[in-house]
């Protein structure tokens, strides 16, 4: 029960005074009456009550109320909960929330965060996880194609609600053969004439940047001088003295990878140069750029690599690749797939371009090494069927 009190007036202005409800203790009613509570390390006071017995009630109900709103759920599966008899759907959604920002990156976090809040504002008729079956899923599904979403994107957020679902132990399962057929694609590395084009498009700056992608887009985006050990030609990859931007290495996988001369001779000249006393890629605000793909497409454009046939709608217009920005072809882990490829071309051990790409499975990594153009194997081919 919180603490209750009244307001006096006294000659130094308006004080609040605390009501003694002990022991044999039954003040007079002078109205009127509030309660004082805390929340997140704040005080805070209720609205005024007409009589103590009101407050008292008031004072009584608050606490359930409290982490009712705390949870994000109703009072009466606060009691339910208390009981440990059944787990509402939105308190585990918090649970896992909370737990998972520990442990991911802010933008898988994110990601599922609106996956299962739609998924609660979908099926609001389910309160608790032993509701949850599998024609709760197909409804979910069949309310994700209504909207209309994007067949890879249903495919994507029934994953994300299946590992919130195992998280807890609840069997449900869509069938496969009930799911969206994503066609994943292979690796498309950039051919050394593409890589040319978009190089000469770009100024130093830029060049620098985009050859720099043999990793994903926010180990470069918050790539740090630290990271580098120029000497040995080398960068690691580490989530240390990152806590501040949120970057968590995928997997929690550290690693070191290798780079090229070339590489190290421009980060050598930069470094030498006026530079961020932080972070090697930086915006005009000297933060990290967040908008590399826009980036990247724009240098596409105007290299004239875009397949001409993408379509997208841009400010209420329909626009296509041929003009703008847009070529669904023009993707940052085209350029990651380009250096894995090339690695796997020069002879390196599979296994290590899996270690310095950070791939847990040796699988993954054969997905990301790009098929050679038939033309470099031409005299093989032709020599294989006697010609």
């Amino acid at each position: 029960m919180f603490p209750i009190y009244r307001r006096e007036k006294l000659d130094t202005g308006w004080k609040h005074i605390h009501v003694n409800l002990g022991p044999g203790r039954r003040p007079a009613d002078a109205p009127p009456y509030y309660v004082r509570y805390t929340v997140a390390g704040k005080r805070k006071w209720s609205d005024a009550f007409p009589t103590l017995q009101k407050a008292i009630d008031a004072s009584e109900a608050l606490p359930l109320q409290l982490e009712a709103e705390a949870k994000q759920i109703p009072v009466a599966e606060v009691k339910t909960l208390q009981d440990g008899q059944r787990m509402p759907l939105r308190y585990a959604v918090a649970q896992f929330l909370e737990r998972m920002s520990n442990t991911k990156r802010p933008h898988t976090v994110a990601n599922f965060r609106i996956t299962l809040t739609q998924f609660c504002e979908a099926m609001d008729d389910i309160r608790y996880l032993d509701q949850i079956n599998v024609d709760t899923l197909r409804r979910y599904k069949e309310w994700m194609e209504a909207k209309p979403l994007a067949e890879r994107t249903v495919f994507n957020r029934l994953v994300y609600v299946d590992i919130f679902l195992k998280k807890f132990k609840v069997q449900a399962r869509l069938p496969k053969d009930e799911r969206p057929t994503i066609e994943f694609e292979s690796a498309q590395p950039f051919e050394k004439k593409e890589l040319e084009k978009l190089f000469a498009v770009m100024d130093d700056e830029n060049k620098l940047l985009f050859k720099f992608f043999l990793c994903r887009k926010q180990e470069v985006q918050f790539a740090t001088w630290r990271d580098l050990n120029l000497e040995k030609g080398t960068f690691d990859i580490s989530s240390k003295g990152k806590d501040d931007v949120g970057f968590k290495v995928k997997n929690h996988e550290n690693r070191t990878v290798p780079l090229p001369d070339s590489l190290v001779k421009a980060l050598k000249a930069r470094q030498a140069g006026p530079h961020h006393p932080r972070w090697i890629f930086t915006n005009p605000s000297g933060f990290p750029d967040d908008h590399l793909l826009l980036r990247l497409k724009r240098f596409a454009l105007k290299a004239g690599l875009n397949c001409g046939n993408c379509k997208r709608e841009a400010r209420g217009k329909a626009v296509t690749c041929a003009t703008h920005p847009v070529c669904d072809h023009i993707y940052l882990h085209r350029l990651r797939k380009t250096c894995a490829t090339a690695w796997s071309d020069a002879q390196i051990p599979v296994r290590d371009i899996q270690e310095w790409l950070g791939h847990k499975s040796l699988e993954t990594t054969m997905i990301y090494l790009g098929v050679a153009n038939p033309a470099k194997h031409r005299d093989k081919i032709n020599a294989a069927f006697g010609d």
